[in-house]
């Protein structure tokens, strides 16, 4: 599995009503899934936190950690429907406001 990169994710997310599909190839194996994760996080400034793994599916918490306008939201990556999914949560909850801080 190639590694991460910025332009690769920007030039493939793509939004629905709730959440920034990221339509890249899953991560095949537990420990490529958490080097993607990492990159991913060093990539765009995210801290990780609260990770859990399921029978088909791993997610984690990523967060800006900026004062007002933190960003926070939750990665998801699901084999068994295989897509990569960023769900905003937190007091900033607007789509828009994650691809603005995806894309700055």
């Amino acid at each position: 599995m190639p590694h991460v990169t910025r332009d690769a994710v920007l030039n493939n997310i793509y939004t629905t009503q709730n959440s920034v599909e990221i339509r890249l190839p899953l991560p095949t194996t537990p420990l490529k899934t958490q080097q993607w994760v990492n990159e991913f996080a060093t990539l765009f400034r995210f801290t990780l936190s609260d990770a859990d793994w399921g029978a088909d599916r791993y997610q984690v918490i990523l967060n800006t950690g900026q004062h007002d306008e933190a960003i926070q939201c939750i990665l998801c990556i699901e084999w068994l429907c295989e897509a990569i999914w960023l769900e905003p949560i937190g007091t900033q909850k607007a789509l828009s406001a994650l691809l603005h801080y995806l894309q700055q």
